[in-house]
C-alpha cells in the first residue's frame, strides 16, 4: 500500500480547521448573531468558500492516490473506487438526514462517479484540460447575492473542475518531492497573494460577468495562497508544530467533518446565541473546536490506524473487516 504523505494530511487538516467558520453560521441560520464590519470583511474576503475549495481539491487528490494504490493490489481497481464512492454517498445521505442537512459529501460521491471515474480513463493532459475548462466555465456565472449558497450550475461546474485538478495534480506527480520546490512554491504564493489582494481591493460586483470572474479568481487565489503558504511553512522550523496540530485532523478528516456537524447541531439545539458576540463565537468557537479535535485525534491515532468513520468507510470499500489497532498498522492512503 502507498505510504501516507504528511504534507497532504496537514493541508487537509487546514481545510477542516476552516470549515466551521462557515458551517457554524449555516447550522444556526437566522439565530446566528450579525457580524461586525471587521468580522464581515474577514469572513467575506478570507473565509467564505476558501476552505471548502481546498477540501474539494483534496478529494480529487485522494481519489487519484487511492486509484494508484488500488491498481497495484486489485485486478479491478475502479470497481473498488465505485464501492468507495457508493459508501461515501451513504455517509453523505446520513449526514444530510440525521445531522445538519449538508449534502456536500453526497455531491462529492456523485461527481466522483459521474466526472472523475470517466476522466480516470483519459491521458493526464486531457484530465488537466477538463479541470481547467470546468473551472473556467463556472467563473462567468453571475450571482446577485454573493452570500448565497451559489448557483447550482456554478457550484457543480467548479467542484467538478476542482476534483479533476486535484486528480491531475497526482497524475503529474506534483505531490512528490515538495521539499525540492521551495522557490517555485514561493513564486506561486506571491502570484496567488497578489491576485487575491487585487480582488479584495476592487471588491468586484458578482452580478456582472467581469465581476464574477474576478471575484472567483480572487477566491481561488486565496485558497491557493493558504495551501502554498502552509506547504512553505512545512519547510521551516514551524513544521513540527504544524504537523502535530493539523495532520491528525487530516488523517481523520471524515470523522472530524461529521463530528463538527454533530457538535454544531447539538450546540444550536441547546444554546441561544442571538445576543452573543459574532467574532468570539465564530473565530473563538472554531479555535476551541479544532484544538479539541486535534487533541482527540492525536490520542485516538496512538492506538488506532484509522478514525472510526474512516475505518467503517474502508471496510465498506474492501468488503472485509480491515485491521484497526495500531499494532497491526502499515501506513496506507486514507
Amino acid at each position: 500500500m502507498t505510504r501516507r504523505i504528511p504534507d497532504i494530511d496537514v493541508v487537509r487538516g487546514l481545510a477542516l480547521a476552516g470549515l466551521p467558520l462557515v458551517n457554524l453560521a449555516l447550522t444556526f441560520g437566522d439565530g446566528f448573531p450579525a457580524p461586525d464590519p471587521v468580522s464581515s470583511f474577514i469572513y467575506d474576503n478570507l473565509v467564505y468558500q476558501r476552505f471548502l475549495t481546498i477540501f474539494c481539491f483534496l478529494f480529487g487528490v485522494s481519489f487519484a492516490l487511492i486509484l494508484e494504490s488500488a491498481s497495484r493490489r486489485a485486478p479491478r481497481p475502479r470497481l473498488l473506487l465505485v464501492r468507495r464512492l457508493a459508501a461515501l454517498f451513504a455517509i453523505g445521505v446520513f449526514q444530510a438526514l440525521a445531522l445538519d442537512g449538508n449534502l456536500q459529501l453526497a455531491v462529492y460521491a456523485v461527481l466522483g462517479l459521474a466526472a472523475l471515474l470517466p476522466l480516470s480513463y483519459l491521458p493526464r493532459r486531457y484530465v488537466l484540460l477538463a479541470g481547467l475548462a470546468l473551472v473556467a466555465a463556472s467563473m462567468p456565472i453571475t450571482e446577485l447575492d454573493p452570500q448565497s449558497h451559489g448557483s447550482p450550475v456554478k457550484v457543480l461546474l467548479e467542484w467538478s473542475g476542482l476534483l479533476a485538478l486535484g486528480y491531475s495534480t497526482v497524475q503529474y506527480g506534483l505531490h512528490n518531492g515538495l521539499e525540492r520546490h521551495g522557490r517555485r512554491l514561493a513564486v506561486c504564493l506571491t502570484a496567488a497573494t497578489a491576485l487575491a489582494v487585487l480582488s479584495i481591493a476592487l471588491q468586484p460586483d458578482t452580478g456582472t460577468i467581469q465581476g464574477a470572474v474576478l471575484a472567483e479568481a480572487g477566491l481561488l487565489a486565496t485558497s491557493a495562497a493558504y495551501v502554498l503558504g502552509t506547504l512553505l511553512l512545512l519547510r521551516t522550523r514551524a513544521a513540527a508544530a504544524l504537523t502535530a496540530f493539523l495532520a491528525p485532523i487530516g488523517r481523520m478528516a471524515l470523522t472530524c467533518f461529521l463530528t463538527q456537524a454533530a457538535a454544531a447541531v447539538a450546540f444550536a439545539a441547546l444554546v441561544d446565541v442571538r445576543d452573543w458576540n459574532y467574532a468570539a463565537l465564530t473565530f473563538g468557537g472554531t479555535a476551541i473546536l479544532i484544538t479539541a479535535q486535534s487533541l482527540a485525534c492525536t490520542l485516538w491515532l496512538r492506538r488506532f490506524r484509522y478514525g472510526p468513520v474512516e475505518w467503517t468507510w474502508r471496510c465498506a470499500t474492501e468488503l472485509k473487516r480491515v485491521p484497526m489497532l495500531r499494532e497491526h498498522s502499515s501506513h496506507a492512503v486514507g
